[in-house]
């Protein structure tokens, strides 16, 4: 019984032994790939591997308030223009209202009637003090009070209407706003990707209806060494090719320009001693698709901004 018991004890020893070892090659090989994921050329460029495409435009839109949808003109795949109108609401009763509004706030009755009667009553005062003037206590100081508070009284209800006159115009205005809330219009130029109601539907308030996307920009997003991180800034100029695994394409030899645009402001702790970066490039012929991989060159920093600086980590 004891010879078994040291056989298995020696075994499960010799086992951990084994698991620690491949966990420490596993780990050394990590580090290894993580290295090379970012290559410094001395002196010039950074090489930064490994890196992903992402989208920058990229939008749902929903509805601005409840109703129901009139139309959803484009389809999935459709080429929309910034500002078109793409779905709307229906809005008989708003339009009606419009319409109503639209009479009011252009009706200036009640300004010139109000300035009329003003000056009827100037006029009635004024020739009453002139009676007084060639003949004294003609007309009492009580009628010749009352007449000056008519004046007065006049000039306010021309204020009172030329208010009333602009409170029709805001409303107006603000009818105006709640029909242009019953539109859904295209942020950018681009491609509608989903479409997620339909014409006749009902919908909340914010509720999906168009998925959109541009490709004219994309984001090329990688991870750099802490000690390179120091040597570009936001506006660095890069360098771009695709890296396709598995194939080789003859677009990859074809190089893409753009800029840095972000630096995080801390550290992956997945990618150990790394900060995450990416550049804006353009995709005018939308050959940078989303999701593909890339090699991005971070040129040098010619402003003179960033320098290397050397840091010491006690250990």
């Amino acid at each position: 019984m004891k010879l078994i018991s040291m056989k298995t004890w020696f075994c499960l020893m010799l086992l951990i032994g084994s698991s620690l070892i491949l966990t420490e090659k596993n780990l050394e090989a990590e580090n290894q790939a993580k290295a090379q994921s970012v290559t410094t050329v001395p002196g010039s460029a950074i090489i930064v591997n490994e890196c992903r495409i992402k989208l920058i435009d990229r939008v749902i839109l929903g509805s601005d308030r409840p109703g129901v949808l009139e139309y959803v003109e484009p389809n999935e795949g459709a080429q929309i223009k910034k500002g078109q109108v793409i779905a709307a609401l229906k809005s008989d009763s708003l339009k009606a209202s419009r319409k109503t509004a639209e009479k009011r706030s252009s009706n200036d009755i009640e300004i010139r009637y109000s300035q009329t009667a003003r000056d009827t009553s100037y006029v009635e005062l004024e020739m009453n003090r002139e009676i007084n003037r060639r003949v004294p206590n003609t007309i009492s100081k009580l009628d010749i009070k009352r007449l000056e508070l008519n004046a007065k009284k006049s000039d306010l209800q021309i204020e009172q209407a030329e208010l009333e006159f602009e409170m029709n115009k805001l409303q107006l205005a603000e009818i105006d706003a709640q029909l242009e809330e019953t539109k859904i219009l295209a942020p950018f130029d681009g491609i509608v990707t989903k479409k997620f109601r339909a014409t006749g539907e009902v919908v909340r308030h914010g509720d999906e209806v168009l998925e959109v996307v541009s490709t004219k920009r994309v984001k090329v997003e990688g991870h750099v060494n802490i000690e390179d991180s120091w040597k570009f800034s936001v506006g660095t100029p890069v360098e771009v090719q695709l890296e396709i695994h598995g194939v080789r394409l003859p677009i990859e030899d074809d190089t893409f320009h753009g800029k840095i645009t972000y630096i995080d402001v801390e550290v992956e702790p997945i990618h150990g001693k790394t900060i995450r970066v990416w550049a804006e490039v353009e995709n005018l012929e939308n050959i940078l698709k989303a999701g593909y991989m890339a090699t991005m060159k971070i040129l040098p920093d010619k402003s003179g901004k960033k320098v290397a600086q050397e840091t010491s980590v006690k250990k």
